[in-house]
């Protein structure tokens, strides 16, 4: 049996879409969980087991206690991300101390009956590491987050890796990038371009576009959690490109494949320019993964999901 806490959202949705169709029994844990996706073209190939949670609340927690006893994997999703990620509000600072951190450290608790637990699978950002000092950055750039999210996401890592070293539990830490792809609702770059385009408005580009971000697409990143299950690994591992796509890059091809005649309006640079560019070597190598997703077959899924009222 496997759990995953998140279930009901985007990543989520497809990571138990995945488990289902290998025939794996699923728990979904949710504040508000789902037996069926939400997400067009997602299906689960087999009924799921949803358990009520809400992770900052400890009773809420202590609740599920019993249903956690039976598994042997968990992939925990379940997190806060800032609505629009380009702002740094300290209220993010308590709402994401609140629910990734203080949460997965209850979960972790909450796990203490699970004991044919083998596996853990967490979750994790490239917003832990910073501004680079490198690109491509490795697993073991300096975690130095310039934002309360990626600080948050540290100590998740943190909590996780000390768990599973004293449960000998496989703990492997999925550093990602910006997960798109239909279910994408986060305001920022991607789901900002598709729904402009969608709505025949103006992509709106800061400077000259020529920093560069890495991507994964849903289904690529929910492969990722499945084959850390399959293949326990412990420690981080980044998923991405390897080589980004220039924020240009991603309007031009929301643009083209929207048709849209106009597609950029510029404005004024207003922060410095930062390249975020992951090396999935290890990825790779201890996992077998590969980001196999084109950029414009991603982003076609993305803007065909908005068209249908996503």
């Amino acid at each position: 049996m496997i759990a995953v806490t998140g279930a009901s959202g985007h990543l989520g949705q497809w990571v138990v879409a995945r488990l289902t169709a290998l025939g794996h029994d699923v728990v979904c844990v949710s504040r508000a969980p789902r037996s069926h996706p939400s997400i067009p073209g997602v299906s689960w190939s087999r009924p799921v087991r949803t358990v009520v949670c809400d992770l900052s609340e400890p009773a809420s927690v202590e609740t599920i206690r019993a249903s956690l006893a039976g598994v042997e994997a968990v992939v925990h999703l379940a997190a806060r991300i800032p609505a629009d990620t380009a702002v740094d509000a300290f209220d993010d600072a308590l709402a994401t101390l609140r629910a990734n951190v203080s949460g997965t450290t209850r979960l972790l608790h909450g796990l203490g009956d699970a004991g044919r637990l083998r596996t853990l699978v967490f979750a994790s950002s490239f917003e832990v590491y910073g501004p680079p000092r490198s690109i491509p950055i490795r697993e073991d750039h300096p975690l130095e987050p310039s934002g309360y999210y990626g600080a948050s996401k540290v100590a998740g890592e943190k909590y996780a890796a000390l768990f599973g070293a004293a449960r000998g539990v496989a703990t492997c830490l999925l550093r990602m990038p910006a997960v798109y792809g239909p279910g994408d609702t986060l305001r920022r770059a991607v789901g900002n371009f598709v729904r402009a385009a969608a709505a025949g408005r103006p992509l709106d580009l800061q400077g000259d576009g020529q920093d560069r971000r890495d991507l994964v697409y849903v289904d690529d990143a929910a492969r990722a959690c499945v084959l850390a299950i399959e293949r326990p690994v412990t420690g981080a591992c980044n998923l991405g490109s390897g080589r980004g796509f220039s924020i240009l890059e991603i309007a031009a091809t929301v643009a083209r494949l929207e048709g849209v005649t106009a597609p950029v309006s510029r404005h004024e640079r207003i922060k410095p320019r930062l390249d975020y560019v992951l090396d999935a070597g290890r990825a790779r190598d201890l996992l077998g993964w590969e980001a196999t997703t084109p950029l414009a077959d991603g982003l076609r899924a993305q803007l065909e999901w908005v068209r249908r009222g996503g």
